[in-house]
């Protein structure tokens, strides 16, 4: 069995993108990733979109449905015919990087690995603002500020 390999192009995932940002932001979305990857059916296109308040799974499906709608209306073919497409909220457990990312989890226990001199440091805290440059995070019965460029790594801390 011979297995067709797409060739994917920088320009078909901002293609996708640009198609798409329309579409996610009637439903109160934004645009978190844009991934193309092949696998034996064709293409796989995944779309990642959140927001403060974060997705329904009906929002998704709409997204889904639109686009779908404007690949099949595109005269130029958006993408072939035989793409499979995935549309999906950031997961929980995935690391916060971006000014948005700490902007939509405000209000959510956070751990934090933080920079050190000689040691890094982890820091656990409500998150209770976000700024561009900085964080200001509840830890224990005090609020401190954490610089963004000093975070290593931050994730959300999921409680049971």
């Amino acid at each position: 069995m011979f297995i067709k390999k797409e060739k994917i192009t920088v320009d078909q995932a901002e293609i996708v993108e640009k198609a798409i940002k329309p579409i996610a932001e009637k439903f109160g979305q934004e645009v978190v990733d844009t991934v193309i990857t092949s696998n034996s059916k064709g293409l796989l296109v995944r779309v990642t979109v959140g927001s403060k308040k974060g997705p329904m799974v009906s929002d998704l499906a709409s997204i889904a449905k639109e686009f779908r709608k404007l690949c099949e209306a595109s005269e130029n073919g958006i993408l072939p015919d035989d793409y499979q497409l995935e549309v999906s909220s950031p997961g929980i457990d995935r690391e916060l990087k971006s000014f948005k990312d700490f902007y939509w989890n405000e209000g959510r226990l956070l751990k934090i690995l933080l920079k050190g001199g000689d040691k890094n440091t982890n820091v656990e805290g409500m998150l209770i603002k976000a700024f561009e440059d900085k964080l200001v995070l509840q830890i224990e019965d005090e609020e401190k500020e954490i610089r963004t460029e000093d975070i290593l790594k931050a994730k959300i801390k999921i409680k049971f």
